[in-house]
């Protein structure tokens, strides 16, 4: 998944920067930011993404975010739901069996929002395979039986 994220961002022409996040903040993988940088924008993201679930819509219902795009004179940050993953439950340190995780990028301004967007997309599908995975437990010693 890693090689995935650091390939995405460097090929999606415009975009600068991704990370994959856990829904309660934590930064699960980056594509090569810096580690104080990454954790900050892990909790600012995870912040976003939970207002957006939490507006009710005209039907006055709480629906699903597809995505967040916000622009800023240096930079597009663009947000979308990753789907739920096993496979980090080691790094996150909790006894859950499953993440619902987020995925954020960060693109120049001038990129073509659309193409990001979409390729963001096949990036969560891509990513998919690797997102069920069971999380591996140690073996359990003999004193442990």
């Amino acid at each position: 998944m890693a090689w995935l994220l650091h390939d995405f961002a460097t090929t999606v022409p415009g975009v600068t920067h991704a990370l994959l996040l856990s829904r309660d903040g934590l930064k699960l993988l980056d594509s090569g930011l810096d580690r104080d940088w990454a954790d900050e924008l892990a909790a600012a993201f995870c912040g976003l993404a939970s207002l957006a679930h939490n507006i009710t819509g005209p039907t006055r219902k709480k629906r699903p975010t597809q995505q967040i795009l916000f622009e800023r004179d240096d930079a597009l940050f663009f947000l979308q739901s990753a789907g739920r993953s096993a496979a980090f439950e080691t790094t996150l340190g909790s006894s859950r069996k499953e993440v619902d995780t987020v995925l954020g990028v960060i693109s120049r301004p001038d990129a073509e929002a659309g193409t990001v967007g979409f390729e963001m997309e096949r990036l969560i599908n891509r990513f998919a395979p690797y997102m069920t995975i069971p999380v591996r437990h140690p073996a359990a010693s003999a004193d442990a039986r």
